[in-house]
């Protein structure tokens, strides 16, 4: 064979390149083994086949070939910046970082050399040097894209949304086609509450690039948030039309089938999510655990909780960027350990997340005694929903001479109980529409001394307004109820029976002990219609128990005791909340017939309008609460139309407040210390109907003066409450517990 002229190799060597340029891999390969058989010494063509096996996945075998190619070459900067990309890949960090900055003592002003260790800095938490390396970067090549980017989500990763987005605002300065840049601007958009703005960025990134799969799925996570589902559902249906194998992608939509409860679609997209991406499989297995609690499917439930426990731990410990709702553990049997670190872990994400708002707010907050103290209740829930339904009457009652009250929505709706909130307070602020900062800015404005978090870790509620704090004295309090291990909500409102002395350890929060019951029950219309049991499938001449609760209230350990009182009582039926899925029903029958209890023996209650679903609580005998997580406002609800509720208290706030109600109802008697007494109870009142008589008739009669139905001596209790704590702040000290005054 003629020999090689350098002329005739620098063709095929830029040949090659254009194969590997345009992503033909296998061509390029050939084209650079073919070069290596005729130059055998050629250190470009080995440094390239490692950068193609690295762009391929095989790591290894590309820090071999890289470093092959430096043994012959060790003087080229963009080699060890190579090598670098490879042992990072491989998770070999700190030869990944002395690659790197050999690549820079080679040439300092190596761009590109500075945002991969930036990068590095940034993945392992070094974040102050990944902002010099990533900052000289920018300086040395002010249109580098990937730096700015980069550059920006560091910022965001600080709280430094200022930083952040007038960065984002740069690069679409600058690279006004680059679809990439609107996308990670409604990131950080989205990241603030400013949701209309996200969306406009995420509709912008798609009229760039109308196949940008992760803008579809961001555009459907925030029409969620906005309620808008059916849009929703089509952005991220397009979202995986166009990436199938989007783990985050099915996870969203199995989040929008959830709250339109398509359990079993919802299930069968969280199961793909966790197959697509275990690294993502903490998260969607927390939900996964949760959804199966919804359908009643307790196959492996032990093994499974104990997988839940293993899983928060871990996540808690290495994940500083996504949170878990704290709110779905109390639904478990889980250590209070594990609540407490998954509520600080969230709080702390939400402090980190506003920091920059925080000092854009820069509130200050006066110590002056007010004529009226101004009490702001903020809240997604003024509407139909189990805090709108025990407060929706209790504003009205406030104490005008000395207090004035606000709520703040967070949710746009106009129903019944939305218009009783409206008619009880003196200002009403529809503030769905508003970020985090423009709520916060309303609140301070409007001079709130006491601010109300009715919501804590729930479904629509904005944690990140207590954060940026408006009010100089804020609490939580109903909607949430266990700790939240939050700085900036250092109150919560409770009574001495559903946080004991030994449970008080257990939270961050200095507590608030109202004196009768930690609930307020609104009063509620009780429809005159009449009703019989056959109308609803129930038999008429048997003994029927009831549970109205939600159906993720329950678990295995309290279904085996509704079963064997179902067995000792053989005429009786169990009565249930129909969650209008189909599965859940099949889960439960085939529990129960496992249990050697007829299927037919459970009865399923749909919905109706709240006042006939009172009424028909008439047509059963007793309430069986469940045991983990009691019944609240549907425990209200049985006591108010008349029916007792058998409870046992447990060891959180969860399961204690079902007693809390019923001895602030005047039925202690119903409160049993143990499973044990709670079922020889329920077998003894149903062979006793004259004891169940007595027990009906003393609820009946106590109605009028028992301290859970009068809402405005509740409030009484809660202003003194708020006294408190409002001179407290202005003495400089606490938070504190406080004690209410009882009278």
């Amino acid at each position: 064979m003629s020999r090689v002229t350098p002329q005739q190799l620098s063709q095929w060597f830029e040949r090659a390149r254009a194969h590997h340029r345009a992503g033909r891999f296998e061509q390029a390969k050939a084209a650079y083994r073919q070069i290596l058989a005729l130059a055998p010494e050629h250190p470009g063509v080995t440094h390239l086949l490692g950068v193609l096996a690295h762009q391929e996945g095989a790591h290894e075998e590309a820090v071999r070939l890289i470093g092959e190619a430096l043994r012959r070459k060790p003087g080229a900067a963009s080699y060890h910046n190579n090598l670098g990309n490879a042992l990072a890949a491989l998770g070999r960090m700190e030869e990944a970082e002395s690659a790197y900055r050999e690549a820079i003592r080679l040439k300092p002003d190596y761009a590109g050399a500075l945002y991969n260790l930036g990068n590095l800095y940034r993945r392992t938490g070094a974040r102050e040097k990944a902002e010099r390396m990533l900052r000289d970067a920018f300086r040395l090549r002010p249109d580098y894209l990937d730096a700015a980017l980069a550059l920006a989500g560091l910022m965001q990763d600080l709280g430094r949304f200022a930083e952040a987005d007038a960065l984002f605002r740069d690069a679409l300065r600058r690279h006004p086609d680059e679809a990439l840049v609107p996308f990670e601007r409604g990131n950080l958009l989205r990241l603030q509450g400013r949701h209309d703005e996200a969306l406009a960025c995420y509709r912008a990134a798609i009229r760039l690039d109308p196949d940008m799969a992760s803008a579809y799925n961001n555009l459907g996570a925030v029409l969620q948030l906005r309620g808008e589902v059916d849009a929703a559902v089509a952005a991220l249906r397009r979202s995986l039309a166009l990436r199938p194998h989007s783990a985050e992608a099915h996870f969203n939509l199995g989040q929008l089938y959830e709250g339109k409860n398509r359990l079993d679609e919802a299930a069968a997209a969280y199961e793909r999510a966790l197959a697509l991406d275990p690294d993502f499989g903490g998260q969607v297995f927390f939900y996964l655990c949760y959804l199966r609690r919804k359908l009643c499917d307790w196959v492996d439930y032990d093994a499974r909780v104990k997988e839940l426990i293993r899983r928060t731990e871990a996540h808690i410990q290495e994940n500083d960027r996504a949170g878990l709702p704290p709110l779905t553990l109390n639904v478990f049997s889980v250590p209070a350990a594990l609540r407490r670190a998954a509520a600080r872990h969230q709080a702390r994400l939400i402090e980190r997340r506003t920091a920059e708002l925080r000092k854009q707010c820069a509130f200050v907050h006066t110590r002056e005694r007010p004529d009226r103290l101004r009490i702001g209740y903020v809240s997604p829930d003024f509407r139909r929903h189990a805090v709108g339904t025990l407060t929706h009457r209790m504003f009205e009652h406030h104490d005008r001479d000395a207090f004035e009250v606000y709520a703040y929505a967070l949710v746009h709706v106009d129903d019944d109980f939305n218009r009783a909130v409206r008619a009880g307070v003196d200002t009403y602020a529809d503030c769905s529409r508003l970020s985090y900062a423009q709520t916060a800015r309303r609140i301070h404005a409007d001079g709130i001394h006491v601010l109300v978090d009715l919501a804590g870790y729930t479904t629509y509620s904005r944690t990140s307004v207590f954060a940026l704090r408006p009010a100089p004295v804020q609490a939580h309090y109903l909607g949430y109820l266990d700790t939240m291990g939050a700085p900036f909500l250092p109150y919560v409102i409770a009574d001495r029976f559903v946080i004991t002395e030994a449970m008080a350890a257990e939270y961050d929060e200095a507590i608030v002990y109202l004196p009768d019951t930690f609930a307020v029950a609104s009063p509620l219309p009780v429809s005159e219609k009449p009703m019989s049991r056959t109308a609803f499938g129930v038999p008429e001449e048997a003994f029927v128990f009831c549970c109205f609760n939600s159906l993720h209230k329950l678990d295995p350990a309290c279904f085996d005791v509704w079963m064997r009182i179902l067995r000792r009582v053989p005429e009786a039926v169990l009565w249930l909340y129909d969650s209008g899925n189909a599965t859940t029903e099949a889960n439960l029958r085939r529990e129960a017939e496992a249990r050697g209890i007829a299927p037919e023996r459970l009865i399923f209650a749909g919905k109706l309008p709240v006042d006939e679903y009172l009424a028909r609580y008439r047509l059963a005998d007793l309430f069986l609460d469940t045991f983990a997580y009691n019944a609240g406002a549907t425990a209200v609800g049985a006591l108010w139309a008349g029916v007792p509720v058998l409870t046992v208290p447990g060891r959180t706030f969860f399961s204690r407040m079902g007693g809390s109600l019923c001895r602030a109802a005047g039925l202690p008697e119903v409160v049993c210390a143990t499973e044990a007494e709670y079922e020889e109870r329920a077998v003894a009142l149903a062979a006793d109907p004259a004891a169940l008589a007595a027990l009906r008739r003393k609820l009946a009669e106590r109605r009028s003066v028992a301290p859970l139905f009068d809402t405005a001596r509740f409030v009484r209790r809660l202003e003194d409450a708020y006294r408190r704590m409002w001179e407290d702040y202005v003495a400089g000290v606490g938070p504190r517990d406080v004690e209410a005054a009882s009278s």
